[in-house]
């Protein structure tokens, strides 16, 4: 695990129990003191829980209480170290904050860390008497407490509310090879005893509405898809200043052609449940020219590097939440040039269900943020949509990059000016000592001094 979770462990055993318990947990779980809380360091699942299995022993509380204490201290610590205003800016309740978990786990992960996080797959549910029922999704079984413990802290903290959590289902779902567990939380909000209207904990259950007005609504739409005669009926004609203009009278109702959609969103793919392209935007189209719709599957184009999961409908839905990250096959055929050597375009977005979950909207970008790494792929800056923030993020790490080498000269030059000053110092101490070699000193040092000598 990563050596963050080690850190935070340590700060929470020595601010509760002492630094000299946490010295018998490190000497028990056999780590040389020093050692068990680095924080860029990377422990594999076994130290982690040699760690914790040792704190039980010594503080004698289950290992269960053990994760969710650590969870609770886990939000405590992140926000007393730089991240608090990120965490309260994630989202406006605690529905949209659990959601987005998977989010900030990728970039602590792949942007910030770069480490071997593999964590977890979060998905909320919201239920009509305004509780949330949470879905866990885990490749390591037995942390679940954890989330207890970090749900009661973001609620308390951040959204100023309590909630009480009950695990309603666990169990293991097996993903063709892959093992996952699959717990099932129901989050409720507690009332505030002093009749203080309380946020929710869900925006939903904020906008809740009955059914009545649900079927009102449907009917007022269905009555604005008019046929294309009735349109044209309830289309008035007006003139000004010598030019007719038209205005549709059945405003509301904007229909876009799968070509326009395809350029405005040239790297987006929608597919079926059973995989096969539905339609696909002008990069895929360009990249791949015998990609057909209904007969071409995903994965024919693409291979499925981020979360490490089976790529299918199953896993799309469990893992909705998180960010998806392809990389295209075919290296020789992408883009502008034929290059042996350039390197696979990586393509990064997220999935969203469409008409009731019958078709999958794959929205994405290309997934770059150097110029060194577009110029490795053949790609350039217009391939990219004005629109697309990715060009941002190239062009300021450009700037800092640039920053960066220029530093680097200057550190250089720097260092090149003391080591010539330190040889010319050692060759002004050779000339000293030669010239007190070839005459005496009261000469020599009249010399060095600049006055002037009578030859006689």
């Amino acid at each position: 695990m990563f050596g963050w979770i080690h850190e935070s462990f340590r700060q929470l055993v020595t601010r509760k129990y002492g630094k000299d318990i946490w010295e018998k947990i490190v000497h028990m779980a056999k780590f040389e003191l020093g050692t068990e809380s680095e924080i860029a360091h990377y422990y594999n699942d076994d130290e982690t829980l040699r760690l914790v299995n040792s704190m039980a022993n010594v503080i004698g509380i289950p290992i269960e209480e053990i994760w969710e204490a650590y969870g609770g201290f886990l939000i405590q610590f992140t926000m007393e170290t730089g991240w608090d205003e990120l965490l309260r800016a994630m989202a406006p309740d605690l529905e949209g904050f659990l959601d987005s978990l998977d989010s900030l786990h990728y970039f602590i992960d792949h942007v910030v860390y770069k480490t071997k996080l593999r964590g977890p797959s979060f998905r909320c549910d919201v239920q009509a008497d305004g509780t949330l029922l949470l879905h866990y999704y885990s490749k390591r079984s037995g942390l679940y407490p954890i989330v207890k413990g970090v749900v009661r802290e973001v609620a308390r903290r951040i959204y100023d509310t309590e909630v009480v959590m009950k695990v309603q289902e666990r169990k293991q779902e097996h993903l063709d090879a892959f093992v996952t567990e699959h717990v099932v939380f129901v989050i409720t909000q507690i009332e505030n005893a002093n009749s203080v209207q309380q946020k929710s904990i869900s925006s939903k259950a904020d906008s809740q509405i009955d059914l009545s007005t649900v079927l009102f609504i449907h009917r007022r739409l269905s009555s604005l898809r008019l046929d294309p005669e009735r349109q044209k009926r309830r289309r008035k004609s007006l003139t000004a200043n010598g030019s007719r203009m038209e205005i549709n009278l059945n405003e509301g109702i904007y229909e876009i052609s799968s070509s326009d959609f395809a350029q405005a969103f040239p790297y987006h793919i929608c597919f079926d449940p059973d995989l096969f392209l539905e339609h696909f935007g002008n990069f895929i189209k360009k990249t791949y020219p015998n990609a057909m719709r209904q007969e071409t599957r995903v994965t024919d184009l693409l291979e499925l590097v981020h979360p490490e999961v089976p790529f299918s409908y199953e896993s799309i839905k469990y893992y909705k939440n998180s960010l998806f990250v392809f990389r295209l096959k075919g290296i020789g055929d992408i883009v502008h040039n034929q290059a042996d050597d350039a390197k696979t375009v990586l393509l990064k977005g997220s999935m969203v269900f469409i008409d009731e979950g019958k078709y999958i909207l794959y929205m994405c970008s290309v997934n770059v943020t150097t110029v060194r790494e577009l110029i490795e792929r053949n790609l350039h800056l217009s391939d990219m949509q004005r629109h697309d923030g990715t060009r941002d993020v190239i062009m300021l790490n450009q700037s800092r990059m640039s920053q960066v080498e220029l530093n680097r000269t200057l550190e250089e030059t720097t260092k090149k000016l003391k080591k010539m000053a330190q040889e010319l110092e050692i060759e002004k101490q050779k000339t000293d000592e030669l010239l007190c070699e070839l005459m005496p000193a009261s000469v020599a040092d009249s010399l060095r001094s600049g006055k002037a000598m009578d030859a006689s």
